[in-house]
């Protein structure tokens, strides 16, 4: 009996120590796994996103289209990464979204580069179609489309949506585009009131007042540019824009400067108005190297046109503005009035006529007007 007793306690003792090596084993193969685990783990920390994202599907599928994503994040975290993850094309930091832009000191947030866009005012559509073309763009003003307006007339064509003017915005139409971004020049009162319904509708807009200056517009350009992720196609612009007005500043600069009065229509059938300091064309002529007769008249915004002020003004020369190229009906009120004839600008002939997207509305072309008038004004200069 004690021998058998002796074998059965050898053969648990046996069963255990089997137990124990078969538990042993278990935990050295699961610490080897372990550290196969963190070792592809570390390697992939220092694999690039993509590189990653193929090891863990064996390359059996294309990569996800998330790189540009992915490169526009290190750019952000890294203030010398200027390229993707494939280091082929340079990633500009300030395009990057989300960004937060200061619009005349409200912060407009914007999560991501706008897609479609609703540019309600011609000066912010001009802008967007200079910029970046048709495609970015949902909905632009009917004026937009017009050849005697807008330079971009052609490229505007091609936009889905074509509204009334910006002052008389439909709120309700305008959500309808489903835009992610609005721009509008607010300046009539009805503007203004679209500006504070839409804002309340959780859209990005940026509001913009003032394109009365050549600074101005630049400034709106690279607000516009930063605003849709071309900032530099914005830049070129400007760049160009500056360019052009400090060769006109260099080639006046010191000459007598004459007088210049600008007449021009608010739309078909308005007659003429005088063009005061609050359009961009007061700083254009000025810097032209010129006096403005609106100063000289005292006129801040546009007034009512009569002969009898052109008279006691009596400028050096004029400049007239068709609203339609070749027609000068609007501005027969005035050109043929008795007394007309007797300013020495006519004697002279320092008539000269321009179109109203040349030098009443604000855009990129207006450098080039400067130069051509400062040319008119000043021929021993060039």
């Amino acid at each position: 009996m004690k021998t058998a007793q002796t074998t059965k306690q050898g053969t648990s003792q046996m069963k255990r120590t089997k137990s124990v090596k078969a538990f042993a084993f278990i935990l050295l193969c699961l610490s080897i796994a372990l550290i196969g685990a963190c070792g592809n783990k570390e390697q992939n920390k220092q694999m690039e996103p993509e590189q990653v994202e193929q090891k863990q599907n064996n390359g059996n599928r294309e990569p996800q289209a998330s790189s540009n994503e992915n490169s526009e994040t290190q750019s952000l975290n890294n203030e010398d990464s200027k390229t993707d993850s494939n280091n082929t094309e340079p990633v500009s930091e300030a395009s990057s979204f989300p960004k937060t832009l200061d619009v005349q000191g409200e912060q407009v947030t914007i999560e991501k580069k706008p897609g479609r866009v609703a540019a309600l005012s011609l000066d912010a559509a001009e802008a967007v179609l200079e910029l970046s073309g048709a495609s970015q763009l949902a909905a632009i003003p009917k004026s937009s489309t017009n050849s005697a307006l807008a330079f971009q007339a052609e490229e505007a064509a091609k936009v889905e949506h074509q509204i009334a003017s910006a002052t008389s915005l439909d709120p309700e139409e305008v959500m309808s585009f489903n835009s992610d971004l609005l721009l509008m020049t607010k300046v009539h009162t009805a503007e203004q009131d679209a500006d504070q319904l839409l804002k309340q509708a959780g859209i990005p807009i940026i509001s913009l007042t003032a394109w009365n200056t050549m600074e101005n517009l630049w400034n709106n350009y690279e607000l516009i540019g930063n605003a849709i992720g071309a900032e530099e196609k914005a830049a070129q612009v400007i760049e160009d824009m500056k360019a052009k007005a400090d060769h006109v500043q260099m080639k006046v600069d010191g000459a007598k400067k004459p007088s210049v009065m600008v007449i021009s229509p608010l739309g078909p059938g308005t007659g003429p108005y005088f063009i005061g300091s609050s359009n961009i064309s007061y700083d254009i002529v000025k810097r032209a190297g010129a006096e403005h007769s609106a100063d000289t008249l005292g006129l801040t915004r546009v007034t009512k046109a009569s002969v009898e002020q052109i008279i006691q003004a009596d400028p050096d020369n004029i400049i007239l503005i068709q609203w339609q190229e070749g027609d000068t009906k609007d501005l027969e009120e005035v050109t043929n009035t008795p007394g007309w004839e007797t300013l020495q600008a006519v004697k002279n002939d320092r008539i000269k006529l321009m179109t109203v997207k040349e030098l009443f509305y604000p855009n990129r072309y207006n450098a080039d007007s400067l130069e051509e008038i400062a040319k008119w004004l000043h021929p021993d200069r060039y």
